[in-house]
């Protein structure tokens, strides 16, 4: 894919100055601290060294004490309590957090996971019935149920009581339940971005405080919240940046012995950070959703440990692979079918009832990366069409969605991603509808997409006089902006006519590169994963200019600085 290179918005120099004098830092760390939203002093120290009680208190959402109240009248009258989740990574670690939270406080709570294929994305039919047919008291949903106005009635005139914990974006009328759910408008909680896991501990903190009961304890579940977290693309800033850091500090220093196993099979060694978790960890809970069954995935993040995990985890394994193959396979016949649509067109949206449901998202996101517009990708299952939707740039999915409402059956999600359903009939009106929409967006936005790097860089600077065989002071402290995602990205680089002094293919996929500049003294590694087709760039005698990122690289007991390419482009 070609991109346009831009640089971020200049950061206030005065700020900088400010900053870098209170802090004792560089004018690039200060830039880059400005930049994500950190001026001052306080704000420094809270961004490098965050601490728990830094989170928003719980009791800032309208209804929390109602739904404090209602689930401790649950626990102490022995009703009959049901944890109701999706079926992706978000749904399956926020059941996991509640049922490991409260097992050992509640006589009667379970779970449901509703299958895929059968039930879709949310709150279902045959999820409300089994609740009605298990005489369930009360049914907190989690992840979901923001949207399922009708499910919800339904259970309430059967005297099944619900609290609803979730993210997404609620529709025009609320189910008539207790809502937790930051995006409600009349809600006024002070951050959006919390994930649905992040609801439910939200929920739990405020049940623990209520009943007197050690936070601590509850805390040992944040590596599951920084799992969904990383997974579900939420912003790394306010709570969700705590919450992420101390979660990232269990994986490391007491990894639950499921994340240890799949860990090692992703190979993922040395420090874990949240892109470890994005790719070791959370495609194979996710797995275990798209071809068994999300309650696998469930199963092998509950307390205690499950008696056969070695079992379950090889299950999760051979159902990582499957996906893998899944995944190769769709993708190369979805990208042969649009290598026929028009080229003017302004969003990707296919359908084969061949398809697999589960790996439906997957393609969505292999497709953007050759055709870079707004993409869905549907399957075929009991005469519904259902799949996923991915997006670019700043083009909201989900709002497209709400106005394509009346040609479908059902959706939901957020800015980036979603799921959605229709009839067959509604196919091409939809596809029609929503590529009107991306091409009133397209008018003023830029159909190439857009790389952007915050600062240039020589190699010299990276070192600034320091010994070249140490990691120094900079990719230290840019070490210390971690944990990173969507709205604390890793910084980006640019740096100018670099030369390569080694360059060579690994598994004829990924460029391995010992790189330069004329008149410096460093040399370094770098990487560009699935960069290929830039080979030809990095001949020996030819200039080019690169976007990175500084990562430190452990390897047989050795750190070692290596950029991680964006792209690169002839100088």
């Amino acid at each position: 894919m070609e991109y346009a290179w831009n640089e971020s918005e200049p950061a206030c120099p005065i700020k900088v100055e400010q900053l870098a004098k209170e802090v004792k830092i560089s004018h690039l760390i200060a830039s880059l601290l400005v930049q994500r939203g950190v001026s001052t002093f306080s704000e420094a120290e809270r961004f490098f060294r965050p601490k728990l009680s830094h989170v928003n208190d719980p009791f800032l959402f309208r209804q929390m004490k109602e739904a404090v109240d209602l689930l401790n009248q649950a626990i102490e009258s022995k009703k009959r309590i049901r944890l109701f989740g999706d079926y992706d990574v978000d749904g399956t670690t926020a059941v996991a957090i509640v049922m490991n939270a409260l097992r050992s406080k509640v006589d009667l709570i379970d779970y449901y996971i509703p299958d895929r294929y059968t039930e879709g994305y949310g709150l279902s039919e045959a999820g409300v019935e089994a609740a009605i047919k298990d005489k369930v008291d009360l049914l907190i949903t989690l992840d979901c149920g923001v949207r399922s106005v009708e499910f919800i009635q339904t259970l309430v005139s059967n005297n099944i009581q619900v609290i609803v914990c979730d993210h997404h974006e609620p529709g025009e009328t609320l189910p008539q339940a207790i809502i937790l759910d930051p995006k409600v408008p009349a809600d006024g909680y002070p951050f959006e971005g919390l994930s649905g896991a992040g609801v439910g501990m939200k929920l739990l903190e405020a049940l623990f405080s209520t009943n007197g009961w050690p936070l601590d304890e509850l805390y040992n579940q944040l590596d599951l919240l920084a799992l969904s977290i990383a997974a579900d693309i939420v912003p790394v800033t306010d709570e969700n940046r705590v919450y992420a850091f101390y979660g990232l500090k269990q994986v490391n220093e007491n990894p639950r012995p499921a994340f240890k196993k799949m860990l090692t099979s992703a190979n993922r060694s040395g420090t874990i950070k949240l892109n470890d978790l994005v790719f070791g960890i959370a495609p194979r809970i996710n797995a275990a959703g798209r071809i068994r069954s999300g309650r696998t995935a469930v199963a092998c993040m509950l307390n205690p440990v499950h008696e056969d995990l070695d079992a379950l985890i090889e299950d999760i394994e051979k159902d990582n692979q499957t996906r893998k193959s899944l995944d190769q396979q769709i993708t190369e016949e979805a990208l042969t079918l649009l290598a026929n649509e028009p080229n003017d067109r302004c969003v990707n949206v296919l359908y084969s009832s061949a398809w697999h449901k589960g790996v439906v998202g997957i393609v969505a996101s292999r497709v953007i990366e050759k055709y870079p517009l707004p993409t869905i990708i549907l399957t075929e299952h009991n005469g519904v069409l259902s799949g996923s939707a991915r997006t670019v740039g700043n083009f909201d999915i989900h709002k497209a969605l709400i106005q394509c409402e009346s040609l479908l059956i059902q959706f939901g999600g957020h800015q980036h991603a979603a799921g959605l359903s229709l009839h067959p009939d509604n196919f091409e009106n939809f596809k029609l509808k929503l590529n009107e929409l991306a091409a009133t967006y397209f008018e003023s936005n830029p159909r190439t997409p857009i790389l952007t790097y915050d600062a240039t860089l020589n190699f010299d600077e990276i070192f600034g006089g320091e010994s070249l065989y140490s990691i120094p002071k900079l990719v230290r402290v840019l070490d210390a902006f971690e944990p990173h995602g969507p709205g604390n990205h890793k910084p980006v680089f640019l740096t100018q006519e670099v030369y390569a002094t080694q360059s060579k293919l690994l598994k004829a996929l990924h460029l391995k590169l010992t790189l330069t500049q004329q008149s410096q003294r460093v040399t370094l590694n770098a990487i560009g994963f699935n960069m290929k087709e830039k080979e030809d760039l990095t001949l020996a005698g030819l200039s080019f200019d690169v976007l990175h990122t500084l990562d430190i690289n452990e390897f047989n007991n050795r750190s070692t600085v290596q950029l991680v390419l964006k792209d690169l482009q002839a100088s």
